[in-house]
């Protein structure tokens, strides 16, 4: 079965960035299933990335090769690496894309990549990351494309604070939908039907469902969604718009109190 290479950029749909990349794919010897995942992430957004990389790319079969090129720092001193976490392979810079797939899978190896000197400043994807891309897809070992490294970088990653009154939490990712994920894990769920309500910012939320269809058009409503945290929509509508809220905006759980 020939290996599978994913390509997930900031480089727009239709770029000639993504043309370039997969034309030096192309001259790997062994053949492969290229798949776009995507090329809209928002430009120089690392951590939005990072959701889709560590939410996306673990659905593949096991062994399949992720290049992911969000990039503002190229050019600098920030890495290049090759990584393996759990049953999947990445090539990316190191600058956190790689943040929630090591919370939610163990690294068993990671590597830095040289840059050559005739490499593009400004286009590591292309000069760098495909050509290593080439080489594993040829049958080098990873050991080759250079040291090994323990320290990949990572992002903060808000985790709920409880006090006695309140579970606080935050907006950690806005999907195509405009459902706003919350960092609040889906085991809170019951705590959140015991207390019946869940702010977000300033609104409240008081009806808790477990579909989006389980409500009236318009309403706004709290679940657990596929991706295993508590997440607020808008049933046919877009609650990013109107409850006015993105990445960071605070989401309070009250702890109930017993009778």
């Amino acid at each position: 079965m020939p290996r599978i290479v994913t390509l997930t950029t900031d480089f727009g749909t239709g770029s000639e960035y993504v043309a370039e990349m997969k034309g030096r794919l192309l001259h790997a010897r062994s053949s492969f299933t290229l798949v776009d995942i995507a090329h809209d992430v928002p430009a120089h957004d690392i951590r939005w990335a990072a959701w889709l990389v560590g939410q996306a790319c673990f659905a593949f079969p096991a062994d399949t090769l992720h290049i992911v090129v969000v990039d503002p720092g190229v050019g600098t001193g920030r890495r290049l690496v090759w990584a393996r976490i759990g049953t999947q392979e990445f090539l990316c810079p190191d600058n956190g894309l790689l943040t929630l797939a090591l919370r939610r899978f163990p690294q068993s190896a990671a590597r830095a990549i040289a840059v050559p000197t005739d490499a593009a400043a400004t286009f590591h994807g292309r000069d760098v990351l495909a050509p290593a891309a080439v080489r594993l897809l040829d049958d080098e070992p990873a050991e080759t494309l250079g040291p090994a490294v323990t320290d990949l970088a990572r992002l903060r990653w808000p985790e709920p604070e409880e006090t006695t009154a309140e579970i606080r939490g935050e907006i950690i990712h806005v999907d195509a939908f405009g459902n706003l994920v919350t960092s609040l894990p889906a085991a809170l769920l019951p705590r959140l039907a015991a207390a019946g309500r869940l702010r977000v910012g300033p609104h409240e939320i008081t009806t808790i469902v477990r579909t989006y269809g389980a409500a009236a058009p318009g309403t706004a409503v709290a679940l657990v969604g596929s991706q295993g945290y508590i997440e607020v929509a808008v049933v046919e509508g877009r609650a990013s718009e109107l409850l006015a809220a993105g990445l960071g905006t605070a989401v309070i759980l009250p702890v109930a109190v017993s009778p």
